[in-house]
């Protein structure tokens, strides 16, 4: 038994809206880490679109393209597991779902966002979950402890950083991340 949502996350996409998001974030890409990265990047999208790709590696933990809340899980998920190394682990995702949803239900600037933007941020934490996944599948089936090294400090800082929080002092549970005992 799920339980009842409260607070929706979720918007009505628009493929308009997804190919700007996409053309921003792969421009982005290209400045931050290189023209081959984009190109590479690009590529694979064409083949296959970047939101099918992610809902692929989502759908077997609950997760949905069109809603923040979704795409928020999946990149915390995914940080927490390459920066505490804890690649084989089983999270359920509905608990820490249930947490950003309910962290974002009691934020101000959260609730005034309209479709467009909650849109923007749920495919930007999408495609960066993407490069993200890619970059630590690349490093494991390499066997490349080096780049797992970089990537989990990288995961840590970034949150660290960008959100104020410390992803090796947390572990999921029944409650979503909580502090380490």
């Amino acid at each position: 038994e799920k339980p009842v949502q409260v607070f929706d996350t979720s918007y009505p996409p628009s493929t308009i809206i997804s190919a700007r998001i996409q053309r921003q974030f792969l421009d982005s890409v290209r400045w931050s880490v290189g023209v081959e990265v984009r190109n590479s990047l690009a590529a694979a999208f064409a083949e296959r679109p970047a939101l099918e790709i992610w809902q692929d590696l989502v759908a077997k933990d609950g997760l949905k393209t069109g809603n923040v809340a979704d795409a928020l899980t999946a990149y915390w998920v995914l940080n927490w597991v390459t920066a505490n190394a804890r690649y084989n682990s089983k999270i359920d995702n509905e608990p820490v779902r249930a947490q950003i949803a309910a962290a974002m239900a009691n934020d101000a600037s959260f609730r005034t966002l309209d479709n467009l933007q909650r849109q923007e941020m749920a495919e930007g934490y999408i495609l960066k979950f993407l490069v993200e996944h890619a970059a630590l599948n690349q490093a494991m089936a390499s066997k490349d402890v080096a780049a797992l090294g970089r990537l989990a400090l990288a995961s840590a800082t970034r949150f660290r950083q960008e959100m104020g929080v410390d992803l090796l002092n947390l572990e999921p549970g029944s409650e979503g991340f909580m502090p380490r005992a």
